[in-house]
């Protein structure tokens, strides 16, 4: 199964099979890293993209809740990347498999069920 960013990079290559114009505003609507991807932040943590911005696909909302460098998880922490004050950036999409995470859903998914 391709995760959400996976396939629209996926999508992005099958040059001819969608009208370049509607794609653009396809990929504006929901984002280079649409809710629910698995990010890598250059602070060494894991987030879960929880909401987009408008004026930068490169900078939404993400719920914080790993340690890379500690190998545990620490408290969720919302961080909203666009802000002036976010000292944090994206580095790229991460695959959730090699993670063995089970609650992903549950982080950006106000309805998911534990």
């Amino acid at each position: 199964a391709w995760d959400p960013a996976g396939s629209l990079q996926r999508m992005a290559q099958w040059k001819g099979h969608f009208d370049p114009t509607i794609f653009q505003a396809f990929l504006k609507s929901i984002g280079i890293y649409p809710t629910g991807t698995l990010v890598r932040l250059q602070s060494g943590r894991l987030a879960v993209v929880v909401d987009q911005n408008p004026d930068s696909l490169v900078k939404p909302r993400v719920k914080v809740f790993y340690s890379t460098k500690s190998g545990m998880p620490i408290p969720v922490q919302m961080l909203d990347l666009a802000s002036p004050t976010a000292k944090d950036a994206i580095v790229g999409r991460e695959p959730p498999e090699p993670w063995g995470f089970t609650h992903l859903d549950e982080l950006w998914n106000p309805l998911a069920k534990p």
